[in-house]
């Protein structure tokens, strides 16, 4: 009786650990090679979240966007699309796979990324505060990749 309940401990923790693994080792899509869900402008994207918050939450969260938009400024895995002037901005992290498309983006040019929208801050200005009066809305858009034709 023992060594039956022996084997049966031993068999489910094989079986834990195989699909551990295979939950573990499961790659993330590549959300730039998909079909988007919503095609937009980065300007229209942060109205839409200016305009209505759980709205815009409800359309654009946790989908797959392709957005287009003037280059603020880049780093070494993203993308900042807005006006210049405008303290609101799309801010789009790069998909490690989708680094080398850095390339293919200039400051003060269009662009368009796709990715999925993780999430947006609002920043709400106080005119007697230096500081808070740069306030704008910010909306997170997380592994992306540069879209070359559309």
């Amino acid at each position: 009786m023992k060594r039956k309940i022996i084997l049966a401990v031993v068999v489910l923790i094989v079986v834990a650990a195989i699909i551990g693994y295979r939950m573990y080792s499961k790659k993330v899509a590549n959300y730039a090679d998909e079909k988007p869900d919503v095609t937009i402008t980065a300007t229209e994207l942060v109205q839409a979240f200016d305009a209505d918050t759980a709205s815009a939450s409800k359309r654009f969260l946790d989908k797959i966007v392709r957005v287009s938009g003037v280059v603020k400024s880049k780093d070494s895995s993203a993308v900042v699309l807005g006006e210049e002037g405008n303290p609101s901005d799309v801010v789009v992290g790069l998909d490690d796979r989708n680094v080398s498309g850095l390339s293919k983006v200039a400051v003060g040019q269009t662009a368009t990324l796709q990715g999925k929208l993780s999430g947006y801050s609002k920043q709400s200005g106080d005119s007697d505060d230096l500081l808070s009066s740069l306030a704008g809305t910010t909306v997170n858009i997380d592994y992306a990749g540069v879209i070359t034709k559309q």
